[in-house]
């Protein structure tokens, strides 16, 4: 059986192509056996490229520092925009992979990242946020979407967050047209995985336009101890899934129970 015939029956995502998948194929390791993979939308890369912005700088009284700084920052932005049209996303039975091969100016060649590939492990994902797409007037230039994998701190996919405890990322951002579809291919996968391997389930948020994250605990998870629960818990917090107050509130009814 030909290597691409292990990969026959992958689904094709967020615009994705075969071209991704055959790319995919040739650096997932011969044992894996791609599920999905994923692209960033043509209309999301502005946005996401956005995304990191700090919010403050929008004030009025910034507004002659970033007039200043405007070289500076348009090229960030174009080259965060290029990242994120090379950006490929990569679901197999054992391992979420992260493949970046950007290129920025005329014709791509200015500058050129070459193929970067970074791993991890499902049993190493320890929650997964459905961020939906902010809606209406002053929403309509920045609104993305996302599914945010909470991952170890330091992880080399990890493109987002660090908190009081460690300033290291331990989030990855996935920027893609369907976050709820995709939450549930990663959660099913990750079931089957861990159904045979060391690793417990993920915590699934969900957060709806201008909602509240509200934690949903999986069959696995809800046979955790309150510890355990307890650490999930903070790992939501540090990600900025929940408040403090949420996390103050649900620790103390766990702590009861200890």
């Amino acid at each position: 059986m030909s290597r691409m015939a292990h990969h026959s029956r992958a689904k094709l995502l967020s615009e994705a192509t075969h071209e991704d998948l055959v790319k995919a194929a040739e650096r997932c390791d011969v044992n894996e056996t791609i599920l999905a993979v994923w692209r960033v939308p043509k209309d999301s890369r502005g946005p996401a490229a956005c995304s990191n912005f700090p919010a403050p700088l929008l004030l009025p009284c910034f507004w002659p520092h970033l007039c200043i700084l405007s070289p500076v920052c348009l090229l960030g932005y174009v080259a965060a925009k290029g990242v994120a049209k090379g950006t490929t996303y990569v679901l197999t039975d054992r391992n979420v992979h992260v493949m970046i091969d950007a290129s920025f100016g005329p014709c791509g060649q200015c500058y050129r990242t070459g193929t970067d590939w970074g791993t991890v492990g499902l049993n190493e994902v320890r929650s997964l946020v459905v961020n939906n797409a902010s809606s209406g007037v002053f929403s309509c230039c920045c609104a993305v979407g996302s599914l945010n994998l909470g991952v170890p701190y330091g992880s080399p996919v990890a493109n987002y967050g660090g908190g009081k405890r460690s300033r290291l990322p331990s989030t990855l951002r996935m920027f893609i047209a369907n976050p709820d579809e995709a939450r549930a291919l990663i959660q099913d996968a990750k079931a089957k995985y861990t159904g045979t391997n060391a690793g417990g389930g993920a915590n699934v948020t969900m957060i709806s336009p201008g909602g509240t994250a509200i934690p949903q605990m999986s069959a696995a998870a809800a046979e955790k101890s309150p510890a355990e629960k307890i650490a999930d818990l903070k790992g939501l917090l540090d990600m900025g899934a929940i408040d403090q107050g949420e996390y103050d509130a649900k620790k103390r009814e766990l702590l009861n129970q200890m």
